[in-house]
C-alpha cells in the first residue's frame, strides 16, 4: 500500500494514473462498506453502493478541489447514493428485513449481551434517517465535527447540535426500552 495522502493521489488519478484509485479503494473499502451495510441493512446493496461511490470518483475525479480533504468528498458521493437509493426504495420499505441484515453486520465479542445490542439496534432504527446517519458518522466512522459539517454543508456548530440532539433522542429511547 502506498504512503501517500489521499489528496495526492486524487491528484495522481486526476492526472490519468488509475492505480491511485485502487489505493484509495483499499484504503476506505471496509470503512465505506460497513457504513453502507449499517444503514442499508442489506449486503448486496452496500457492494454496490461501494462499487458506484468509487465510479463516481472516477468519474467525478476532474471536480475534486485540490485545497479539499478527500474523505469528506468521499463520504458526500456516498451519502449522496444513499439518499438516491432511499428515494428509489421509498424510504424502508421493510425495515424487519435492514433489522435483521443489522443484528448480523453487528461485530460481536464474548462479553457483549446481544438482547442490549437487539434493543440498542431497534431504538437506532426508531430515529429517522437523518438522524441515524449523523450517529453513524460521528461514531462508527469516527469522523470528526469539521468533516461532518463539511459532507452535510451545515456549520460546526450544527454538526455538534444534531449529533448531540439525535443521541439524546436514541438515549431516551433506550430509556424507555429498559436498557
Amino acid at each position: 500500500m502506498t504512503k501517500e495522502t489521499d489528496e495526492i493521489l486524487m491528484r495522481q488519478l486526476r492526472r490519468g494514473e488509475l492505480s491511485a484509485l485502487g489505493f484509495l479503494y483499499e484504503r476506505y473499502k471496509s470503512l465505506l462498506y460497513t457504513y453502507f451495510l449499517r444503514i442499508t441493512g442489506d449486503r448486496a446493496l452496500s457492494d454496490d453502493l461501494l462499487m458506484n461511490t468509487y465510479e463516481r470518483v472516477y468519474r467525478y475525479r476532474q471536480t475534486f478541489k485540490e485545497s479539499a480533504a478527500f474523505k469528506p468528498w468521499l463520504y458526500q458521493i456516498a451519502n449522496n447514493l444513499l439518499k438516491d437509493e432511499f428515494k428509489r426504495q421509498n424510504r424502508f420499505r421493510n425495515k424487519e428485513k435492514m433489522l435483521k441484515e443489522n443484528e448480523i453486520a453487528m461485530v460481536s465479542s464474548p462479553n457483549d449481551d446481544q438482547e442490549r445490542k437487539s434493543l440498542l439496534l431497534k431504538a437506532l432504527m426508531k430515529l429517522k434517517p437523518d438522524e441515524q446517519r449523523i450517529i453513524q458518522l460521528y461514531y462508527l466512522l469516527e469522523m470528526p465535527y469539521e468533516e461532518i459539517s463539511s459532507l452535510e454543508k451545515i456549520t460546526i456548530n450544527t454538526a455538534r447540535i444534531r449529533v448531540c440532539r439525535a443521541l439524546k433522542k436514541l438515549n431516551q429511547l433506550l430509556k424507555n426500552s429498559g436498557i
